[in-house]
């Protein structure tokens, strides 16, 4: 029994020692991956990087322009993740968002930084195009004839050429535009913007058309009013003639009906004077006065007709 026994506290030791030599020697192990797991800041910041990155590589691929800018923005904070093809997927995020200004900088700095990237063209191109989209046609006529002279082989050489037209067009330099179109159209059959080119060369010939006519008009415009003007100027010298005519009818009616009045009283004094011939000079005086009225009544009339024609022409007194 005893035999017994101590086999049983035998075995017990022993199963504790393996117990115990098992839980030691998992140890390091334990140790080992509790270090892996808890991760230092650098290489946890290292792996909100790379989760940015890819992140922003997607939300560029489909078309998510402000995703991208946002996840490779913070890629880009790391120097390992800060190159030339991340920068200029973010510029062609700004150029999709209509972010012309900040595209701008962002191409000035990838200028200056990467200048011998095999993107800088690319980036040359849209600077000049951003600066048209927010107005500044000189400078991008600048950036754009400075990439045309650089990059004579680009296959972007012919929508350069459209972009500096369109600066020349909205700053209605027809002329100038109109030339760099035709070349388009001319040398450059399968570029993407003959179309455009085309459109633009019927919009400006629709223009010189409207010009010419307006021209016609502002001339037969012209015309009708010196017309007119010589019309109402020959009018009123006629009607100062026909006025200074009037008045001098008037004036001669005037004259003789004071004159006529002033005879009938040296008719009656005939008549006192020579009492021996009373009655014959009475009939006569009779007579010439009863003509003498109807004539100075007629002349009154036509007077009285001159007067408010001289009225009516405003020349009345």
């Amino acid at each position: 029994m005893e035999s017994v026994k101590m086999f049983d506290g035998r075995s017990a030791f022993k199963a504790f020692a393996l117990a115990f030599g098992i839980a030691f020697a998992s140890l390091p192990v334990f140790a080992k991956s509790t270090v892996t797991y808890r991760n230092s800041p650098e290489e946890v910041s290292a792996r909100s990087v790379a989760d940015s990155f890819v992140q922003g590589l997607s939300s560029y691929k489909n078309g998510q322009w402000k995703d991208a800018q946002l996840f490779l923005r913070q890629a880009v904070s790391d120097p390992r993740y800060s190159n030339d093809s991340n920068w200029y997927m973010i510029i062609m995020s700004q150029i999709y968002l209509e972010e012309y200004a900040d595209a701008i900088n962002d191409c000035s700095m990838f200028m200056e930084n990467y200048p011998d990237s095999p993107l800088l063209s690319a980036v040359e191109y849209q600077k000049g195009r951003a600066y048209h989209c927010i107005g500044q046609n000189d400078n991008s006529v600048m950036a754009l004839s400075g990439f045309c002279n650089q990059y004579p082989d680009s296959n972007m050489y012919s929508s350069a050429l459209f972009w500096i037209a369109e600066c020349f067009y909205d700053e209605f330099d027809y002329d100038t535009s109109r030339a760099l179109y035709e070349r388009i159209v001319a040398d450059f059959p399968e570029s993407a913007k003959r179309g455009d080119a085309e459109f633009k060369l019927s919009l400006i010939a629709q223009h010189d058309r409207e010009q010419k006519l307006l021209f016609l008009l502002k001339m037969t415009g012209e015309e009708y009013l010196n017309s007119r003007e010589n019309y109402e100027k020959q009018l009123r010298m006629s009607q100062n003639d026909d006025s200074k005519e009037l008045r001098r009818q008037l004036n001669s009616a005037n004259a003789r009906v004071r004159e006529l009045e002033g005879a009938r009283p040296a008719a009656y004094e005939k008549t006192a004077v020579f009492e021996g011939t009373e009655v014959t000079v009475s009939n006569s005086a009779e007579e010439s006065s009863g003509a003498g009225e109807k004539r100075v009544l007629s002349l009154k009339s036509k007077a009285a007709m001159i007067q408010k024609l001289l009225d009516d022409n405003g020349e009345g007194e």
